[in-house]
């Protein structure tokens, strides 16, 4: 024990408020509890206390009242104190315990591991946050909860313990310590009379939180006297701490990827095993179709993609496989222990990557493994069994984590499926829940499962647009007999050098067919070639250069080169063909990404159903309706609110596809066609082809014109109704038509749509007659 002054304050030269505070060193408090409790107690008790009581009775006659000058006076008195304040037990080298003045501000007595942590200068930083954390009123609250408490009889509020943290100077890991006053053998004395409170001011919400600035304006500290003294306790609590930040990243991530916070998650646990070399790999086991899998993207510090790697023949036996992730087992590698199963073969290629040590274990989330823990370290570093302990700790919350991850990687797939897959949406998600619901009440043991309900929506209002990539068809027919002509041509290069190696007359044969092709492609259609010249290539012209292919290494250079060539994604024989696809991707991803745009700010203004398919271009179904969103009133608004947008983003789909042509290896144009149904429709979901069609004779009749206007003529001409850089609207009523002209008109004053609308007659169609449209230009 040491009997030292030691004012934790006086690191930085500025004041602090405790200075300015009456504060008297005392152990008359400490004596008249003691007093209580000898009058309260046993014999037994009396006899402890009233020899304690008597050596402070000596002190004082000896030395005077305690006070700075005369510490060492009551050396042994003080010795006593610590006694009967700590548990008999505790070992003093183990503890970290000190009286201070009133408020903790200067320590005059402790135990010798209390001023060695408080000397040292490493810990001169945690103090230095103890004042910091001081200024932003720690230790204030904790100064007035006491006030309220004594003099105001309110109950204790609870303030938050002081933690605090620094770096071990050994172990290079951070270390947590918690610090705790007695306050105890305090006396509290007002200078004046009391102010009043209103202790329901006090409170700001339901939560009881204080306002503190309110007591400080009505009680200033420098009011009071505070005389006697305060026990502190100053607690490792580094294992505690790092449990509660694991848990925590734990709850935070239970919507997001644990990449984000990984770094600080492997740093508490080197905290928690005291070992900063070790390093940690976290793999959730995900579920794809029921069965087991790992995804390197989903691994987080995982040395097994590492391994795999390397490719090597024991990485190839490396066992983890299906079987093994259904039932993983402990796998060790040198950590002075041997359980589990060690004939794992890509243990042997461990040590290549520089690795010491290393275990890989199971970890489990409601009695299923959901996860593997790897621990290793690297670069001569080791660690033994009693690391693996530690973890035990912590493993639970680990196993959470990963489940949630697996949990994660589930809804993303689903999303996936909804997004690209089926044409199930939010806007209709509930009611596809009620039909399941009303499925799952049906269903009866022993008896067959009942029919699904009919999913349909009543008198929604249809809106069908098209956009379509012009003479898409003779433009692939171009690029294919392009690409043919220079396979043809290609060949007979190959057939010219056979000859110089072998004179035989199958080889003139296969040259002049290939010059038969080559004339045909120029006067024959595609169509009725493409299946023949593919004949010829991939079986005839293929067998020969086989046979010859193996008759000398120079020819076997020179048709490899060939073969190279035929490839699909690299070679020269699909370069258009490459081309136009790639221009139509360019397209195509212009107009998806423009329709998701129109399509988030349509559901903004109402809920609907957007559903898009995929042609040479895109085409897209709109239905909006009171049956899509009973709880939202619906108004004919919201339809036209739709309509203009729809003819907005037509033409703005018109300009970006047209901005593209510069980029295109094909230059590529596209049409825009809308059709206009003025009235109302029923559609219903089909469970067969996992999409909303229509229903009802007279509902059909609006699916079967949308299907034959794409290509349709003007009347009594072989022009086409749909142009680039126009904007095309069917329709049958004059009646819908007006309702559009006014949003042209509009368009027009916004410079978007050019003045040159045309009133166009259709030609008829097969069941379809009487069609009409309008067409206008836009302005590039």
């Amino acid at each position: 024990m040491r009997t030292e002054l030691f004012d934790i304050l006086d690191y930085k030269e500025e004041e602090h408020f405790i200075h300015s505070l009456d504060i008297q060193l005392s152990l008359d408090p400490f004596i008249g509890h003691l007093k209580r409790l000898m009058d309260e107690g046993s014999k037994e008790r009396q006899e402890i206390f009233g020899f304690i009581l008597e050596k402070f009775a000596q002190a004082e006659k000896l030395h005077g009242p305690i006070a700075e000058t005369n510490l060492s006076g009551y050396d042994g008195a003080l010795f006593y104190a610590y006694n009967v304040l700590v548990p008999a037990l505790q070992e003093e080298k183990n503890s970290y315990w000190a009286l201070s003045y009133p408020l903790g501000a200067k320590i005059f007595y402790g135990t010798d591991s209390f001023y060695k942590l408080l000397t040292q200068q490493i810990c001169n930083e945690t103090f230095n946050q103890y004042k910091a954390t001081a200024k932003h009123q720690h230790i204030e609250r904790e100064i007035y909860a006491l006030i309220l408490e004594r003099l105001y009889q309110i109950p204790a509020i609870d303030v938050e313990d002081m933690v605090y943290s620094f770096e071990n100077e050994q172990t290079e890991l951070r270390q947590y310590f918690s610090i705790k006053i007695d306050k105890r053998f305090i006396e509290i004395t007002p200078k004046g009379e009391l102010p009043d409170l209103d202790y329901k001011k006090l409170r700001q919400n339901s939560i009881q939180q204080f306002d503190w600035k309110i007591l400080r304006e009505l009680l200033p500290l420098t009011l009071f006297t505070f005389r006697g003294f305060s026990v502190i306790n100053i607690n490792e609590i580094t294992e505690e701490k790092v449990i509660q930040n694991i848990r925590e990243v734990v709850s935070s991530h239970a919507s997001q990827d644990v990449q984000t916070d990984y770094t600080g998650l492997t740093d508490s646990l080197k905290v928690l095993i005291g070992n900063q070399h070790v390093k940690f790999g976290l793999s959730p086991i995900l579920q794809l179709n029921n069965k087991p899998i790992l995804d390197q993207v989903y691994m987080h510090g995982s040395i097994l993609p590492k391994l795999l790697k390397k490719k090597t023949r024991n990485c190839e036996q490396a066992n983890i496989s299906e079987a093994y992730l259904l039932n993983p087992q402990i796998i060790l590698y040198n950590v002075g222990i041997e359980i589990g199963n060690n004939s794992f073969k890509f243990l042997d290629d461990l040590s290549d990557l520089g690795v010491t040590s290393y275990v890989c274990i199971p970890l489990y989330y409601n009695n299923k493994v959901t996860g593997l823990l790897e621990v290793y370290t690297d670069n001569g570093h080791t660690f033994d069994k009693f690391t693996i302990a530690k973890l035990r700790k912590v493993s639970p919350l680990l196993a959470q984590l990963l489940y949630d991850e697996a949990h994660r990687f589930n809804e993303q797939i689903q999303a996936v499926i909804k997004e690209k897959f089926t044409s199930l949406q939010p806007s209709v998600q509930w009611r596809f829940n009620e039909a399941a619901y009303e499925y799952l009440k049906k269903i009866k043991p022993d008896k067959p499962k009942p029919v699904i309900d009919n999913v349909a929506f009543k008198h929604v209002y249809p809106l069908y647009g098209a956009i379509d990539i012009r003479n898409s068809t003779i433009e692939r027919n171009r690029a294919l007999i392009a690409d043919f002509k220079t396979q043809l041509q290609l060949l007979q290069k190959v057939l010219q050098q056979i000859k110089k190696f072998h004179h035989i007359a199958i080889i003139d044969e296969m040259d002049f067919n290939c010059n038969k092709w080559l004339t045909q492609l120029d006067l024959q259609p595609i169509d009725s070639l493409q299946p023949k010249i593919r004949d010829f290539l991939e079986k005839e012209a293929f067998m020969l250069l086989q046979h010859f292919k193996g008759s000398n290494a120079q020819l076997a250079e020179i048709i490899n080169q060939y073969e190279e060539e035929t490839l699909p994604d690299t070679g020269l024989t699909h370069k258009h063909r490459r081309a136009l696809e790639s221009s139509m991707a360019t397209i195509n991803s212009a107009i998806n990404g423009y329709l998701e745009l129109l399509n988030e700010e349509i559901q903004q203004s109402y809920p609907c159903y957007f559903e898009k398919f995929r042609t040479d271009g895109v085409e897209y179904d709109i239905y909006i309706g009171q049956s899509i969103a009973p709880e939202i009133p619906f108004n004919l608004l919201y339809l036209k609110n739709v309509r203009l947008w729809q003819l907005s983003a037509m033409a703005a789909i018109a300009k970006i596809t047209h901005s593209l042509l510069n980029q295109m290896e094909t230059p590529l144009e596209t049409t825009q066609l809308i059709f206009i149904n003025g009235n109302d429709i029923d559609i219903s979901f089909r469970v067969d082809e996992r999409r909303f069609d229509v229903e009802g004779s007279y509902n059909i009749r609006y699916h079967v014109i949308k299907k034959r206007i794409d290509k349709v003529h003007l009347k009594d001409s072989y022009e086409r109704l749909t142009q680039p850089g126009k904007i095309a609207l069917v329709y049958y009523d004059s009646k819908d038509i007006r309702e559009y002209r006014n949003y042209i008109t509009y368009l027009q004053d916004k410079d978007i749509l050019l003045d040159d609308v045309e009133e166009l007659e259709l030609e008829e169609l097969q069941g379809v007659s009487g069609l009409k449209a309008i067409r206008v230009g836009v302005k590039y």
